[in-house]
């Protein structure tokens, strides 16, 4: 008997949620150039999805830093919440990317699970 291949639309994926919050991207940390903005349009504890809002290009598995305000989704303490990632796709058609977050700290990931938890208790769709 043959193996079963796997397909993308098998792959076991964490319950994502949508989002249209303002995000910042860039290449480096603390580089104060070369800001993009982005709208985050959905959000799991494993990975995100944006759109940037002016032409950009990137490639799979370039490393950049997402950062997340988060007085908007009803989360005090931090102000705003940066994060590594790296992209897993990316359209040019729409300027879109999907990707996953990188070595993440503990408190970090803290933050993420309560971003997770204030769009799944604002009622906005799952992905």
């Amino acid at each position: 008997m043959a193996d079963k291949e796997q397909t993308n639309d098998q792959i076991d994926r964490r319950t994502r949620y949508t989002s249209h919050a303002l995000i910042e991207i860039r290449k480096w940390r603390f580089w104060p150039f070369g800001v993009t903005s982005g709208v985050l349009l959905d959000m799991s504890v494993d990975g995100f999805k944006l759109e940037f809002t002016s032409e950009y290009t990137c490639k799979t598995l370039d490393r950049l830093w997402i950062t997340l305000p988060l007085g908007p989704l009803g989360i005090i303490a931090p102000m705003r919440l940066s994060l590594p990632v790296e992209v897993r796709w990316f359209d040019s058609r729409r300027f879109r990317i999907g990707g996953v977050y990188l070595g993440l700290t503990s408190d970090q990931k803290v933050v993420v699970q309560k971003v997770v938890k204030s769009l799944k208790e604002r009622g906005l769709d799952k992905v």
